[in-house]
């Protein structure tokens, strides 16, 4: 998982360098097979092509939704803890003193302590 708020162009050429390099190979094999050896059946009608890409566009987009929904969920649970732990050290700062010890010991030494 990429946190960070900035994406490097670098780091982006390094991930899909091998990507990029297959679609060109994949669309100059069918630009060749299709112009100079003239294999008409190649090409591909515009229909089935723009229902699948719809198709892949509401399923994208639905699992971005998703994701960002629990990425969200888990930033309010780690919230609460985070408020939950203040709390009880805040209540454990306050109820600690040295009353009951054995050598009683004085409250200002106690909390130069904390």
């Amino acid at each position: 998982m990429y946190v960070r708020r900035q994406f490097d162009i670098l780091l982006m050429y390094l991930f899909s360098w091998r990507l990029i390099l297959w679609s060109l190979f994949t669309g100059t094999l069918a630009l060749i097979l299709y112009q100079v050896l003239l294999w008409k059946w190649v090409a591909i009608p515009w229909l089935p092509v723009s229902l699948i890409g719809t198709a892949v566009a509401f399923y994208t987009g639905f699992k971005n939704n998703q994701s960002y929904e629990r990425s969200w969920e888990a930033r309010k649970i780690w919230g609460g803890i985070t408020n939950y732990s203040r709390a009880f050290g805040s209540a454990s700062r306050a109820f600690i003193t040295g009353e009951y010890a054995i050598p009683a010991i004085a409250n200002e030494h106690v909390k130069s302590q904390i």
